[in-house]
């Protein structure tokens, strides 16, 4: 049986540093995309709540006034 050679991939290099570099920039910007998106969803539920909570002594206050 003969052992098959490995092909050297040209296209992903694992010593390309200049295609490393870019990745790990790409990753760090997603770790802020992330960190926006999570306060944006906070930001987001504290609205609803808000809401909620101002809705519900509405209601509270038009049930008292009408009787």
């Amino acid at each position: 049986m003969k052992k098959q050679r490995e092909e050297y991939d040209w296209l992903n290099d694992p010593f390309d540093e200049k295609k490393a570099a870019e990745e790990l920039e790409q990753a760090q910007m997603s770790g802020c995309s992330r960190l926006g998106v999570v306060l944006a969803v906070l930001a987001v539920a504290l609205l609803l709540a808000l809401v909620g909570v101002v809705a519900c002594g509405a209601f509270s206050l038009g049930g008292s006034l009408g009787a």
